[in-house]
């Protein structure tokens, strides 16, 4: 018996150390459920620009740079600059049709999802937290203007990625975020240095509170060099870590006597992998700044399982509310009436084909990517998405996805047709 609790043992480690270092490209995510009833698509937009197998992407990024800047690769270390530019992501392999995407992307297919591939790295400017932005950066900050112009989203949605991922896997999560709002959002990637590999993942934690400092000083400069209305934070998994220690910088910053706040949007954290109290303390300082902070959630989240016990302390994204301190308590009951904090509850028992301890599923569940995109493109509270309010033992409010909420999410479509333009009827 002893044997064979080690060869087990031995086959789970040889596992671990297989998974940590393959790292598959980015699939196309499964339609978002808005999608699929056929009556709605945002890809009749802008057909000249939509209707196109490559996604150029603008990112900026903290990891040292290598190789020529027109075909640049990112190492796993961090750099001391931010490097930005604009990435290529190719949907399907070469010759791939539009028909063939569209289909994808509605649900119209039952063909296997394609797979996202970063053709280029182009980078264009380098920018110094203490020297003047360059003419390269003045003309790149000009580019993410233009686009804001042909868009009809006029935020700037900053994505930033979790822990062991590559740079191409990141690219292709932002890439299909911006395909799905029919490319009529800017967003951008924050692309900032992980190991790539699950076996350090300790050290990606690290250089986590590393790259926010990085983000802030980015979420300041969109502000004050773009004609953005607001600057939209999303972040999913340890990305809750840099983007909620960044977040807790700017507002900790625009809090000093005589200085100005940067317009701060939706914050939508998907299965945050940070400290759950550092992370309470962080919303303390900059929800009163943001229109309204999204925390969401999956309690059997077997990924943040693992990281509680590696950290020895509870994760945003599933949260244990016995480790707060009474004030901590006390705000947090509030943060909702008072500054628009909503927990969102992802319950796999009334989601179809939703693993309870799936950590993925912003992007793997066509209900939650409805509901992600919905907040970021047209600011809903949760109360308006079609969503079902829930209460705690201890008096925490929170919001769920009722077994329904296909049927709701056809009423909210109608009601956003009627006062929007970005969700077109399909012709």
């Amino acid at each position: 018996m002893k044997r064979f609790v080690i060869i087990g043992g031995l086959i789970f480690i040889a596992g671990v150390i297989a998974m940590s270092m393959y790292h598959p490209p980015m699939r196309l995510m499964p339609a978002p459920e808005v999608f699929i009833d056929g009556q709605t698509s945002v890809f009749p937009s802008y057909p000249a620009a939509v209707t196109d197998p490559e996604i150029k992407l603008f990112y900026a990024t903290n990891r040292l740079p290598v190789g020529p800047r027109s075909s640049r690769l990112y190492a796993v270390v961090p750099g001391r600059d931010l490097h930005a530019g604009v990435a290529t992501v190719r949907i399907g392999e070469e010759g791939t049709t539009w028909d063939k995407i569209y289909a994808w992307s509605t649900g119209a297919s039952d063909d296997r999802r394609p797979f996202l591939h970063l053709t280029n790295l182009n980078e264009q400017a380098t920018i110094s937290s203490d020297e003047p932005l360059s003419p390269e950066a003045t003309a790149w900050f000009a580019d993410i203007n233009a686009a804001l112009a042909n868009s009809r989203d006029k935020d700037i949605i900053i994505y930033v990625h979790g822990a062991n991922t590559t740079v191409e896997r990141a690219a292709g999560q932002a890439a299909q975020l911006h395909h799905f709002t029919g490319r009529n959002s800017v967003v951008i990637l924050f692309a900032w240095p992980t190991a790539e590999s699950f076996l350090r993942y300790s050290r990606d934690m690290i250089t986590a509170f590393g790259a926010s400092p990085h983000l802030a000083e980015f979420i300041r400069l969109l502000d004050a060099n773009t004609d953005a209305d607001k600057i939209d934070v999303f972040t999913y998994s340890a990305g809750g870590t840099v983007g909620s220690d960044a977040l807790a910088i700017v507002g900790r910053d625009a809090s000093a006597p005589g200085a100005a706040a940067p317009a701060i949007g939706e914050v939508y954290h998907a299965a945050p992998d940070a400290d759950f109290r550092a992370f309470v303390d962080d919303m303390a300082l900059y929800a009163p700044k943001a229109e309204r902070v999204t925390v969401a959630v999956n309690l059997g989240d077997t990924a943040l399982r693992l990281s509680q016990l590696i950290n020895r302390a509870s994760r945003a994204g599933r949260p244990d509310m016995r480790e707060l301190n009474q004030q901590q308590t006390d705000w947090l009951l509030d943060a909702s009436r008072d500054y628009g904090v909503d927990v969102l509850r992802v319950r796999p028992e009334n989601i179809p084909g939703l693993s309870n301890r799936s950590h993925t599923f912003w992007y793997d569940d066509p209900w939650v990517s409805s509901d992600v995109l919905i907040t970021l493109l047209y600011d809903l509270p949760a109360g308006e998405r079609g969503l079902d309010e829930g209460k705690t033992d201890v008096g925490a409010h929170y919001w769920t996805f009722p077994t329904d909420y296909p049927e709701r999410l056809a009423g909210v479509m109608d009601r956003l047709r009627k006062d929007h333009e970005l969700l077109e009827p399909k012709p």
